[in-house]
């Protein structure tokens, strides 16, 4: 019997990865909230506002409305791709909502 084909991400990646669901918080504050740790063996993230209200996204802890990247509430979101992003996609991440706390989804994918 053969050996078992990798699964389709793993033969384009050359080496096998996984998913984390929130893997710091789900909650983002209206004060600058990390979001995702440094993870080198990061290769992609997606973050969801899931809130009624406006967030922004940003790689330190000075992200605000005037200085991070814009998430519209009830389902934007923003993501990260190493192919397209580079070392942005493996930084430390921050988020923050206008007016009150509320949900995100957020998930990582890394190298095994």
């Amino acid at each position: 019997m053969a050996a078992p084909e990798p699964i389709p991400a793993q033969k384009k990646l050359g080496y096998p990865s996984r998913a984390n669901v929130n893997p710091v918080t789900d909650t983002v504050y209206t004060t600058p909230t990390k979001i995702l740790n440094n993870n080198p063996d990061r290769i992609f993230w997606i973050a969801v506002n899931l809130a009624a209200n406006k967030g922004y996204v940003g790689w330190d802890t000075l992200v605000s409305r005037t200085r991070g990247i814009p998430v519209s509430p009830n389902g934007g979101f923003v993501s990260c791709c190493l192919e397209e992003d580079g070392e942005l996609t493996i930084q430390e991440v921050h988020a923050i909502l206008e007016n009150a706390a509320g949900t995100w989804y957020i998930i990582e994918i890394e190298r095994r």
